[in-house]
């Protein structure tokens, strides 16, 4: 990793390598994977900003962060806001995204509301967008970015952008600790039209927030992944956005002394025909995780993990042999690799000290995941 030190003229500072990301009175655009050995700090009004979605390069729109010690203090944040998938443009007017809204039809109306953890609603006007999809799972382990809402179209001339959908932020550490601060991934409301302006865009709906440590403390600080409203425009007004996904993994202690967790749907839009609706509210998930136990789903390959009678052994269920599985510690370091050859096989990890791993199918890099205890 590269070293990086920066001062401000108001005494900012920026640092990076190996060891620790420390963010004092600045603010940094970061986006993809991120590891580090000892700590992630954010304080004094820092801001880790994530870099908007490109759909070039698919490290762009989402942030995983990685380190024993991840603290955010001081009124710091971690902004993912109008950073994930596109809203619909004149190049590409669905918007983008797996739950992405519909743009308007070719005569006349208003693009539908971005969806990911809620759906989004439909636009006004004559044929209006469809609103977007919610997909993903409260409750696995799994986070994705949200998606954009549709543009406007009036006889078949993109009027109004659809807003973009929020980022994907993902912490993973021993000890999460947040004090006066907030971390928000929040959906863009729709744009009115410029071209003729009768028409408006869908909200781009609220992106994904999960939080993973032994220990988690949250004290007087924020979560938000809110959908964006539908603009409002003269004709055909733009759906609103579904609510984004709040998760919190712990494995031994929670504190959420003065949390604020939101993730509502997006307002719908108004116009003078039709009737525009609002997108549907996403989810907020907070569990405790213990043993060996599966908690994530929708694998490629997919497979299963389960506790066996033996004690540190477990059984994988395997549905496309061959498959190598990779176990990470919490730091981040391979420890070890299983090749399996069968449908169902035998993972022995009772040499193991006690403690959180990470389970990845293929390459290091593969956000797809399992997180195993073992107790």
């Amino acid at each position: 990793m590269i070293y990086l030190t920066i001062f401000s003229l108001f005494f900012g500072y920026i640092y990076e390598d190996n060891d620790s990301l420390i963010v004092q009175n600045d603010s940094l655009v970061i986006c993809g994977d991120h590891q580090y050995n000892i700590k992630v700090h954010i304080s004094n009004k820092g801001v880790l900003k994530v870099r908007q979605w490109s759909g070039a390069v698919d490290s762009t729109g989402w942030l995983l962060l990685n380190a024993p010690l991840i603290l955010i203090q001081d009124s710091s944040s971690i902004n993912g806001s109008k950073t994930g998938y596109r809203g619909g443009n004149n190049t590409h007017p669905d918007g983008y995204g797996p739950g992405g809204g519909g743009a308007g039809g070719i005569s006349g109306g208003a693009g539908g509301g971005g969806a990911y953890g809620g759906n989004g609603g439909a636009g006004g006007d004559i044929y209006p967008g469809a609103g977007g999809s919610a997909y993903g799972n409260a409750q696995d382990t799994l986070i994705e970015i949200g998606s954009g809402g549709g543009a406007g179209r009036y006889l078949s001339v993109v009027d109004g952008f659809g807003g973009s959908g929020g980022a994907m932020i993902y912490l993973r550490a021993q000890k999460i600790t947040m004090d006066s601060s907030y971390i928000e991934t929040d959906g863009e409301d729709g744009h009115v039209g410029t071209s003729v302006g009768f028409e408006a865009g869908g909200g781009g709906s609220g992106g994904g927030i999960m939080l993973w440590a032994d220990s988690v403390i949250i004290h007087h600080s924020a979560l938000n992944s809110n959908g964006g409203n539908g603009a409002n425009s003269e004709f055909g007004g733009g759906g609103g956005a579904g609510g984004g996904r709040i998760k919190i993994f712990y494995t031994n202690y929670l504190d959420t002394t003065y949390i604020a967790t939101s993730a509502q749907a997006g307002l719908a839009g108004t116009g003078a025909y039709g009737s525009p609706e609002p997108g549907s509210p996403g989810t907020i998930h907070v569990a405790q995780i213990i043993g060996i136990r599966e908690i994530a789903s929708e694998l490629e390959p997919k497979f299963s993990l389960q506790s066996h009678i033996v004690r540190y052994q477990a059984i994988v269920h395997v549905t496309e042999p061959p498959v190598i599985l990779h176990l990470y510690d919490v730091a981040g370091c391979l420890v070890r690799s299983f090749r399996l050859e069968k449908t169902t096989e035998y993972l022995k990890v009772g040499d193991l000290a006690q403690g959180v791993y990470f389970l990845k199918v293929g390459l290091k890099d593969n956000r797809v995941e399992k997180i195993v205890l073992l107790k």
